[in-house]
């Protein structure tokens, strides 16, 4: 039984591999925090191109009834 206490517990030093995930955890959390900053600006450009995106198609649809066109 103490065998296997002791594997559970370990020797208190990371291995290779836990050492390299705590990295990119690091990693990803830093990025997920960069992109949450940047989200205002993200919304703001989304916001323009849909715009646009509404003129563009209310402005094809008026060129196309001038044609004399359907749909």
């Amino acid at each position: 039984m103490l065998t296997w206490l002791r594997r559970l517990i370990g020797r208190g030093t990371p291995s290779a591999g836990q050492r390299d995930a705590g990295g990119a955890l690091a990693r990803a959390q830093r990025a997920r925090i960069l992109a949450e900053a940047r989200r205002p600006e993200v919304e703001d450009v989304a916001r323009a191109l849909r715009t646009a995106r509404i003129e563009n198609h209310f402005a094809e649809r008026i060129a196309l009834a001038l044609r004399g066109g359907t749909s």
